[in-house]
């Protein structure tokens, strides 16, 4: 099969442990790319959050933010979206006003919003992605993404009470300490399947790499999923192709390997 695009997480997967790209990593990035072989991130991640990554590796193409629920293009223009419906962050909205200790978080397109700046899990957020974010307006719209972070015994029984009230968004444990919501079409998969259609390419012909339960329904699409080696054991199981650790330049010796680089 020749591969023609390349799609890949990023924490735990493209960025080592000390939050890098690996020398051997970002020379294998550029040598596929310089092939005509497209890298797009897939994160979680808000735009921001990528880019610097993407600046780095000199990609020159779109990127897919909030775990498939925004895509951009390569000038920040919006491609894509799938956002919380109005009804349910109306909902969201007035379950979370009871747990103001907590620290609730908005994304909406490029903007960070949250409910208090001082919060220490905010302060630890923004230090972890660089990112420094607004206060929640009280009328804010459009919204990708909610994150919640707290102590995990505050946060296990918010994510339980809200699963019961709105079991048809998408809302899981990130860590024990996070919680996401979003809307259940916005997915890894779906974004990716888009894509394909942007740069003229199939299924078959996509490497997706991932190292984490909300990389699955990725690495069960793509035609070539990879499992980096720090990935938990479900996880391999999945992928067609194990790779090593995101410590150990796994993307590099996958892409050498397939590319002939």
């Amino acid at each position: 099969m020749q591969y023609k695009a390349i799609f890949s997480d990023i924490d735990g997967t493209l960025l080592n442990s000390r939050h890098q790209i690996s020398s051997k990593t970002e020379s294998a990035i550029k040598l596929a790319v310089s092939k005509g072989i497209p890298f797009i991130p897939v994160s979680a991640r808000p735009p921001y959050a990528i880019t610097p990554y993407t600046e780095q590796l000199q990609t020159n193409q779109g990127i897919i933010c909030y775990s498939g629920a925004l895509i951009l293009d390569k000038n920040l223009r919006e491609l894509y979206s799938v956002q919380i419906d109005q009804a349910d962050l109306a909902v969201l909205n007035q379950i979370l006003a009871d747990y103001p200790h907590l620290s609730i978080n908005h994304y909406a397109a490029l903007d960070w919003f949250s409910n208090d700046l001082d919060n220490y899990w905010t302060k630890q957020e923004a230090d972890i992605t660089g990112l420094f974010p607004k206060q929640t307006p009280s009328n804010l719209t459009k919204v990708h993404k909610i994150l919640v972070m707290g102590e995990a015994d505050k946060i296990k029984p918010l994510e339980q009470k809200l699963k019961q009230k709105l079991p048809h968004l998408s809302i899981h444990l990130s860590k024990p300490e996070y919680i996401e919501i979003m809307n259940k079409a916005a997915t890894k998969a779906k974004a990716i399947g888009f894509m394909e259609r942007h740069l003229h390419v199939s299924a078959d012909e996509v490497i997706a790499f991932g190292d984490n339960f909300n990389d699955l329904d990725m690495l069960e699409y793509a035609g070539l999923s990879v499992a980096m080696g720090n990935a938990p054991d479900e996880i391999k199981q999945v992928a067609k192709k194990v790779t090593a650790s995101n410590d150990e330049d796994g993307i590099a010796l996958v892409l050498n390997e397939i590319f002939n680089l």
